[in-house]
């Protein structure tokens, strides 16, 4: 990809190598989305029309430890959902919990990566491409690309007011930690795709964000996203994670999420937040919870 694409060129980047993103989502604009993310085929007329766009949206980059995470920021919280809509919900218009702030999207068919190879295969005097494409079309993950979406906001819906920071710093420091919270999860899933415990890897995700967005894991702000205390659940992102039994007894396991927060600020220092993703695999690899 190109690094650092912002405003209109971040969308229109993308949907040349996602033409689904032409389709607008609609009652009966299935049959037009499966055309594009299926074969390439953009609907006529294609446009973006119906995104409103920003100078402050952004493509980019994100260098990790499992690779380079490709990472889009809208800033309109209607442009996150529609884009959510047509990647997420074949172009229906489905709505999109308020509490949805990013989702990674994984195998994505990428026409981009098509069109290269395509082109490459041209080039070198290929000439029979719908076969070479039946061929490579069949290696595991081939043209298939990871997307992390994330939208503007407080992250976990906690005020300015609730933190150490100012209103517009707080907006900026809450896009960095959702940032860096997808792509912890990315690095995971690519280094340890057996390793879950969804609560342990919210709590890591958001150790990861705050280290990176602000150099340092603040044991109070990360149990206020959570909505856990030493008394128990007050209110947050916690039963989002949380089975039937474990909600029966939501005291209890968090009180015990908010001790794991209190031990990773001990544990926590210049070091780790000059790699938080280094730390992120030390703490996956000794959990603090077993869940």
């Amino acid at each position: 990809m190109v690094e650092g694409l912002k405003g209109p060129d971040a969308l229109e980047v993308l949907a040349r190598r996602f033409p689904q993103l032409y389709v607008a989502p609609a009652e009966g604009a299935q049959d037009a989305h499966r055309l594009a993310a299926g074969r390439g085929i953009a609907p006529e007329g294609a446009t973006l029309s119906h995104f409103e766009g920003s100078p402050q949206d952004e493509l980019r980059e994100v260098d990790t430890p499992a690779g380079p995470v490709e990472v889009l920021f809208l800033e309109h919280r209607r442009d996150f959902e529609t884009f959510l809509q047509i990647i997420g919900h074949k172009s229906s218009p489905a709505p999109i919990a308020r509490t949805v702030g990013a989702i990674t999207y994984r195998g994505l068919p990428d026409w981009g990566k098509v069109a290269n190879a395509k082109e490459t295969y041209l080039a070198s005097g290929g000439d029979d491409w719908g076969s070479e494409f039946a061929r490579l079309a069949k290696e595991p993950g081939a043209f298939r690309s990871e997307l992390v979406i994330i939208s503007e906001g407080p992250y976990s819906n906690v005020s300015a007011d609730e933190t150490p920071f100012g209103t517009e710093e707080w907006v900026r420091v809450s896009r960095e930690i959702r940032l860096h919270h997808e792509c912890a999860h990315v690095v995971c899933r690519r280094i340890m795709p057996d390793d879950v415990l969804s609560v342990w890897d919210e709590v890591t995700a958001d150790v990861v964000g705050l280290l990176s967005a602000t150099g340092r894991y603040d044991a109070a702000l990360a149990a206020r996203f959570l909505g856990v205390s030493a008394d128990g659940f007050t209110e947050g992102r916690l039963t989002e994670y949380l089975d039937d039994e474990q909600k029966a007894r939501i005291d209890e396991v968090a009180a015990e999420v908010h001790d794991a927060c209190v031990r990773i600020e001990r544990m926590s220092g210049p070091a780790e937040a000059a790699d938080p993703f280094a730390f992120l695999l030390d703490l996956k690899r000794a959990p603090l919870l077993a869940f």
